[in-house]
């Protein structure tokens, strides 16, 4: 997908994170909110139940993939 991923920890230190609270893949991040998955671009975003990740990865894969691929920033 790319080779800009970036990972928001939950310290700012390694040693000390315990989770990570975001990813970002080039202009898109993506979090748990809750019980909620949250794929964000700009003011564009899309919130899926989070047991879509097990239960339909490819469904969010596809999702990722159309806000990269989105114009509407």
């Amino acid at each position: 997908m790319s080779d800009r991923i970036r990972f928001g920890l939950d310290d700012r230190y390694l040693d000390k994170a315990s989770k990570i609270k975001a990813y970002r893949i080039k202009d898109i991040v993506i979090k748990i909110e809750g019980e909620k998955l949250v794929i964000a671009r700009g003011t564009e975003h899309k919130t899926l139940p989070i047991d879509h990740l097990l239960k339909q990865p490819s469904m969010v894969f596809k999702e990722i993939v159309r806000l990269m691929d989105s114009d509407n920033i």
